[in-house]
């Protein structure tokens, strides 16, 4: 998803179980980068694209790396919407590194067939695809949920993630809310989001959170700003 310190990311990322188991080079650091504000087009945007959203019903479904490849956030880059992976695997990722030189620093090799299932509100990116200036009290949230095999064994992690209010703090790492409670980690990739629920299941690869679930706790409605 968009202009993160993102992904592996929407992040990297900014994260199901899916079917099948039924931060360089870049000319400056995806951290630095502004959220964008604009939208794909006047007209409502529906279905699913080839690459996996489908922004009106706000959702993606696929394949992690196609998240980055069709997602709007990356529009004018060079690889956006310049190919769909489809599980062609080193081929694929060879010509990703060919053709785009930063691309081994936004994804690790190793989670080319990962599978996500993305599900976000309007607070996060709106129905016509368009990112808002920031996030902070936004009421945005997202939940992430990655799948995959490793030494034959299927693999799942779910994340939630909430928007931060611009009375809460950052402290080492952790979020605090104005009466100092914690309530949740800071996300590498989307710096203006807490990460208040982790869930692991099976072996995990080497580059997810552990389990996590925030004492103020990891639903949404204790993080929506007041009316």
């Amino acid at each position: 998803m968009k202009k993160l310190n993102f992904i592996i990311g929407m992040f990297l990322a900014f994260v199901l179980v899916m079917a099948s188991c039924q931060e360089t080079a870049l000319d400056e650091s995806l951290a630095d980068q502004n959220l964008k504000k604009g939208q794909m087009n006047k007209e409502k945007v529906t279905g699913f694209d080839e690459w996996g959203f489908n922004w009106n019903a706000q959702q993606f479904n696929g394949y992690l790396v196609n998240m980055m490849l069709g997602d709007a956030f990356f529009d004018g880059w060079p690889h956006y919407k310049q190919h769909v992976y489809n599980g062609e695997g080193q081929e694929f990722w060879d010509m990703l590194v060919a053709n785009y030189d930063y691309w081994i620093y936004m994804m690790p090799f190793e989670l080319l067939d990962t599978k996500l299932n993305a599900h976000w509100n309007t607070g996060l990116i709106s129905k016509e695809g368009g990112y808002p200036a920031t996030w902070v009290d936004s009421d945005g949230w997202i939940v992430f949920k990655y799948s995959g095999v490793m030494d034959g064994q299927c693999w799942s992690h779910m994340r939630k993630l909430v928007s931060s209010r611009s009375t809460d703090m950052l402290v080492d790492g952790i979020w605090y809310n104005a009466e100092g409670e914690e309530i949740g980690f800071e996300s590498m990739y989307w710096p203006e989001l807490i990460v208040v629920q982790v869930v692991n299941e099976g072996e995990m690869p080497p580059f997810f959170y552990d389990e996590y679930n925030s004492p103020w706790g990891p639903g949404y409605g204790k993080y929506k700003m007041s009316e």
